[in-house]
């Protein structure tokens, strides 16, 4: 095992005997074991939590440290065994073998490093789902016998292989709305001055949108004026003029970065980029859109930052239409995959072997399904529990993984307590953004009446009835009108600067048709599609670029690229 190409972090194995390997990180030691934080910061609402508090943790209660804010990871070794525990989302990407898979077990930061160690297999249906998706649901892996880490969970790891312990059952406690919009705000006041009473020189990434506007407005307004924050777009954007008015009217000191200059690149640059972002995400996003922030972010400070990632938990991100209670059917989540999930990041069908194509789709559309019935029999609450389990969980919390020891990027809107304040809502009060419009005009009503980038300020969508059902309609249209003209054009929306790098990689690989001499190429994709955008006569999308870089990378590393039957 190379472990400088990975990420920090640690492998720890158990055939005959435990073998732990640990890079990258600062560990605490003792006598009999070695403790290591997998993250920079470690923190609840409260403040900060020590390096010695998560030792003790780790010895005695594993299980309390799953209530530290995400991303979080730690992981204690002694001689005889290994325990790992992530965040209640876990959103901080931890792997692990299957439990009571015979032969050599293993528990890792890195799902490629625990599929060398334990010589496991690519999984099919898990190709099938990033080739449509782009990234994975639930905890499957690119590796049949490798699982990612369950939300809320522990796992131990020791002679007898991999036990994972997952909390009991909880049922969904029922929060009355303005008991929520209370709470919350109280929630997000305590987390806020705590986090600048810790990181002072802190950096809001500010943008024209409702959530960072949230976590502004919970800054007591003594502590506003001079306080840094960030927008990353061009000057001209409606997005930037609308933080620029924020920040004016709050008396930050507010910069603007435009996206790095990918062109810059040369092609063989480019592909070493997206090649080192794959492993960093370990096939399981997207390459060209994690070497695009890159670039971009290469130009920016990397100090602490607030984030306000996380407020569509609370929002409902695939509401559409009407929302009431209602059951839903097979044919309710295909439909939603089809037109909400699998648009922006499927490769073109034409680029997949026909045989693979078929039964790829339908894998995945199952896969899809099955995501959605772990959320209960209600529509909504499904699919609430769908963006939080799932893409909140591998989307956007792997790449919060790969870029966690670049940056520290503190979101407290991912805080538990904020996450099940979101959950115990009716889905009607989450829809049309009634809760965080409610919320935002709670913490600071002034800012609730300036309007958001493209839209009316939260203060129509907060008051009951403001917001009309001719609103409502011309929304869900235009949202719906969006995915349309992309299923009619057939084309993905690719990250900024993604399509410049994605180009650029073709160029490379053209130059170097070598490259994508690779089995799993031949097991999944069409040769004769390969061809002809090497030759020159196609152009691929940036996700089938992506799809191709994670194939290459895990051709490179896999011990095995025949799938298990």
């Amino acid at each position: 095992m190379r472990s400088g190409e990975f990420l920090p972090g640690f492998l720890a194995v158990n055939a005959d005997a435990m073998r732990v390997s640990f890079w990258g990180v600062d560990t605490l030691e003792d006598e009999t074991a070695r403790t290591a934080v997998l993250t920079r910061v470690a923190r609840t609402a409260a403040g900060s939590v020590p390096p010695g508090v998560v030792e003790a943790a780790l010895r005695e209660d594993p299980a309390s440290l799953t209530r530290l804010l995400p991303p979080f990871g730690a992981v204690r070794v002694d001689e005889s065994a290994a325990v790992m525990v992530a965040d209640s989302m876990g959103f901080r990407q931890l792997y692990h073998s299957a439990p009571n898979a015979p032969g050599t077990a293993a528990m890792s930061t890195s799902a490629i490093a625990a599929a060398e160690a334990t010589n496991t297999a690519l999984d099919e249906t898990a190709v099938a789902v990033q080739s449509l998706l782009g990234w994975q649901l639930g905890q499957r892996t690119m590796y049949a016998g490798v699982r990612k880490l369950e939300p809320d969970a522990t796992a131990r790891l020791d002679a007898g292989g991999v036990r994972v312990s997952l909390p009991a059952d909880q049922t969904r406690e029922v929060i009355p709305f303005a008991d929520a919009v209370r709470d919350a705000a109280s929630l997000l006041r305590v987390s806020i001055e705590a986090l600048l009473d810790d990181h002072p020189d802190a950096v809001l990434q500010l943008t024209g949108g409702q959530d960072s506007r949230i976590l502004l407005s919970a800054i007591p307004p003594s502590r506003r004026r001079g306080l840094r924050a960030m927008t990353v777009g061009a000057q001209d954007s409606g997005d930037v003029q609308t933080a620029a008015q924020l920040a004016a009217a709050c008396g930050l000191h507010h910069e603007v970065h435009g996206l790095g200059d990918a062109e810059s690149l040369d092609p063989e640059m480019a592909w070493s980029l997206c090649r080192s972002a794959s492993m960093r995400l370990d096939g399981m996003s997207d390459p060209i859109a994690l070497a695009a922030l890159g670039v971009a972010e290469s130009q920016f400070d990397q100090g602490v930052r607030i984030s306000g990632l996380g407020g569509e938990v609370a929002r409902g991100f695939y509401y559409v239409g009407r929302v009431r209670e209602r059951a839903y059917g097979r044919t309710d989540a295909d439909r939603l995959a089809r037109w909400r999930m699998f648009v922006n990041e499927a490769v073109e069908v034409e680029a997949l072997r026909p045989d693979f194509s078929a039964w790829a789709r339908a894998a995945a559309e199952q896969a899809v399904f099955d995501a959605l019935s772990l959320g209960g029999p209600e529509w909504f609450r499904a699919t609430d529990t769908l963006y939080l389990r799932d893409r909140m969980q591998r989307w956007a919390g792997v790449t919060d993984t790969a870029v966690a020891y670049e940056r520290v990027v503190i979101n407290p809107m991912l805080d538990e307590s904020f996450i099940r304040l979101a959950a115990g809502l009716a889905p009607a009060d989450k829809a049309n953004s009634r809760f965080l419009a409610s919320l935002q005009m709670a913490l600071d009503p002034e800012l609730g009446r300036i309007p958001l980038e493209g839209r009316p300020a939260p203060i129509v969508y907060a008051e009951p009835g403001a917001f009309s059902a001719v609103q409502r309609a011309a929304t869900t249209g235009r949202k719906a009108l969006k995915k349309v003209h992309q299923r009619i054009r057939r084309g993905t929306r690719a990250p900024a600067g993604g399509e410049t790098i994605a180009r650029k990689v073709v160029e490379h690989w053209r130059r170097r048709p070598e490259i994508l001499d690779v089995p799993a190429l031949e097991r999944f994709v069409q040769r004769g599609w390969i061809d002809e955008f090497l030759a020159g006569r196609t152009v691929p999308r940036p996700s089938s670029v992506a799809f191709l870089t994670n194939l290459i990378v895990l051709s490179e590393r896999s011990p095995r690229l025949d799938a298990d039957e």
